[in-house]
């Protein structure tokens, strides 16, 4: 087994990107709560002291975890999506396919957050960088009137985050969606009630 001193920046580190990517791994197949440290040394096939001179704890390797692949989801927020209804579409759009890891990490962590703060602050931490992400997008919103004067952006924003993890739960529970175009066609009638079908006038 591999090992070596922690960098000094950790985006000089390809160590510490081995430990996120196998902990993602085995925290997807095995839960947060059946995860051991000595499992994600496996999976990285790297020593012990790999991991305890990079991160302090389990709880640390998924919280940063969760914060690095949240980031990168947020990326949504930036690319082939111009407007708060296409989010919305593709947030809550079903899916047949199995969790991806990133996506099973981040129902892990919802789970883990009820009883480990430092992971609840993770998922919070998480959430402001994807706020910032998609605050053009909620600026756009206002401007061309999806999202109408009388409408709280953040309780918009907020419903999005719920459905979409609410999607992840019941893909992660196997549980049988409803047909597509009636899901897609409810989906379009709720993006619809946000707006106010005008654009915003600065005169």
């Amino acid at each position: 087994m591999a090992d070596a001193q922690p960098s000094r920046l950790d985006d000089e580190d390809p160590l510490r990107d081995q430990l996120l990517d196998a902990a993602a791994r085995v925290f997807a197949r095995q839960g947060y709560a059946g995860t051991k440290i000595q499992d994600i040394v496996r999976e990285a096939g790297l020593s012990t002291g790999a991991v305890y001179g990079r991160f302090k704890s389990k709880n640390d390797l998924l919280r940063e975890a969760v914060v690095r692949r949240t980031t990168n989801v947020a990326r949504l927020g930036a690319e082939g999506v111009e407007r708060v209804a296409d989010l919305i579409t593709r947030l809550a759009g079903l899916h047949g396919a199995p969790l991806s890891d990133v996506e099973a990490v981040r129902l892990e962590a919802f789970v883990a957050a009820r009883r480990e703060p430092e992971v609840a602050a993770a998922i919070a931490d998480a959430q402001r960088r994807w706020r910032k992400a998609v605050q053009p997008l909620v600026d756009a919103a206002i401007d061309d009137g999806t999202v109408a004067a009388g409408v709280d952006p953040e309780a918009v924003l907020y419903f999005l985050r719920t459905v979409h993890l609410g999607l992840l739960l019941q893909r992660g529970a196997g549980s049988k969606a409803p047909d597509a175009r009636a899901w897609d066609d409810l989906i379009t009638r709720i993006v619809a009630s946000f707006g106010s079908g005008e654009p915003r006038s600065d005169a």
